[in-house]
């Protein structure tokens, strides 16, 4: 019996070596799939773009099985290609709209009012880089702990300026009286859940905030350099020389049938509200005029010089050393060398949201105009760069997910399939 022990103790260490090294290979091959499918992932490679066909048509046709998938009130969609535009889409539950309905744009205005503060940059009017307070009379910036003369036209266009304002306004309801711009910067009666009062509470240029008291500020010293109300100068100075015909920062003056119907998430229809931050926030605007003001940062225009509007599409801000705003817009191309994308999202207001962007290299763009659904637009904004660039954000992330849960489990099986067809060959 000693010796039978013996030889057991002897050989079953090699047997279970055998073993140990199939499943150590098995286990590994198991995690270097996880870590490909993990890579490709947040990588990218591995996502499907919406549609696999390089057409409008065809990307315009993928937009509509979303619409189908979630509840949105009405769409007006355009489609950029070469520097014009190839194909649009409008759809409505209830009222129809078209290339020339007129919807509120929230935070696209801040796009636009850049390039009437740009154009005083240009008269020499005002310089980027002297303090905003050395042109103001009607309101001042309140004292802090920081440097109040950091503070410029170029902090505050590209939301580096230092104010803590967290705003994003609400707005006010059409038998409300709106503030002055003085009272709103002072302490925003529209700010919601936001702070509301425009002070600089970090050390300007050092990092970037979101700030829409800072598009207010650009307001008012549009007003007390031009010497003109703030709709007066930029249709005198922007809507006119672009052609943009129906855009107006006072929609209550047009006929409400060309005004969008605002719906709510719940289905329902409702008034929009009126605002003292034009600048931020106080834009109507159409598919067929907005095309206009983007094709006009990839062309010559009326309003500003090639240069002028080149030096709007640089990096100003950055997150992680990541481009994130210009002088004006936002930016969209990250890191990619192939593309450079600038443009602006607007949302609020339950339920509006609004995308345009604009590829300064290819000269294609997008723009989706809605209200009813929190993010449609800007999801199919999301789609469409990376359809046409292969830049992948949350929204092409979360779209994938299950496909590549797919692929992940298929690829398991597969593995574990063949290494056990192996293992029994080799026996």
């Amino acid at each position: 019996m000693a010796f039978a022990n013996n030889h057991f103790y002897q050989q079953q260490p090699v047997i279970d070596m055998k073993k140990f090294k199939n499943i150590a290979f098995i286990i590994l091959t198991l995690l270097a799939w996880t870590v490909f499918i993990g890579y490709g992932f947040i990588d990218g490679f591995l996502l499907r773009p919406i549609t696999s066909q390089d057409s409008a048509e065809a990307f315009i046709d993928a937009t509509k099985q979303k619409i189908k998938n979630e509840f949105v009130g009405n769409v007006a969609m355009a489609l950029i290609e070469n520097g014009k535009v190839s194909e649009t889409f409008f759809y409505s539950i209830d009222r129809p709209v078209n290339e020339n309905t007129l919807f509120p744009v929230a935070s696209i205005s801040k796009w636009v009012t850049s390039f009437g503060v740009m154009k005083l940059v240009e008269q020499g009017k005002i310089d980027l880089d002297k303090p905003v307070d050395d042109y103001l009379t009607r309101w001042h910036l309140p004292k802090s702990e920081f440097d109040n003369k950091k503070v410029t036209v170029r902090t505050l266009l590209s939301h580096s300026s230092g104010l803590i304002d967290d705003l994003g306004y609400d707005g006010f309801a059409t038998d409300e009286a709106i503030q002055t711009i003085e009272e709103s910067l002072t302490k925003a009666a529209d700010a919601g859940s936001a702070n509301g009062v425009a002070i600089v509470g970090y050390e300007p240029k050092s990092k970037y905030m979101y700030s829409g008291a800072g598009y207010t500020i650009l307001q008012l010293l549009i007003e007390e350099v031009s010497g003109q109300s703030f709709q007066e100068y930029m249709s005198k100075e922007v809507f006119v020389p672009l052609d943009m015909q129906s855009s107006t920062f006072d929609y209550l003056k047009e006929s409400n049938s060309q005004l969008a119907q605002i719906y709510t998430v719940d289905k329902t229809t409702r008034k929009m509200n009126k605002f003292t931050a034009l600048a931020a926030a106080g834009l109507y605007t159409t598919t067929n005029d907005l095309s206009k003001f983007m094709i006009a940062n990839i062309s010559e225009n009326d309003v500003l010089s090639e240069k002028t509007v080149q030096k709007m599409s640089k990096a100003e801000t950055f997150i992680n050393n990541t481009k994130v705003y210009g002088l004006g817009s936002h930016l969209y191309s990250q890191d990619d060398k192939e593309s450079n994308i600038i443009g602006h999202d607007g949302s609020g207001n339950d339920a509006i949201n609004t995308a345009a962007r604009i590829d300064l290299k290819s000269k294609s763009g997008i723009i989706v105009l809605e209200t009813g659904n929190w993010n449609m637009a800007s999801s199919i904004a999301d789609e469409w760069m990376f359809w046409k660039v292969g830049i992948a954000d949350y929204v092409v992330m979360q779209r994938n997910k299950s496909y590549l849960l797919t692929l992940l489990i298929i690829g398991y099986i597969v593995i574990i399939g063949i290494s056990v067809f192996i293992i029994r060959k080799m026996k």
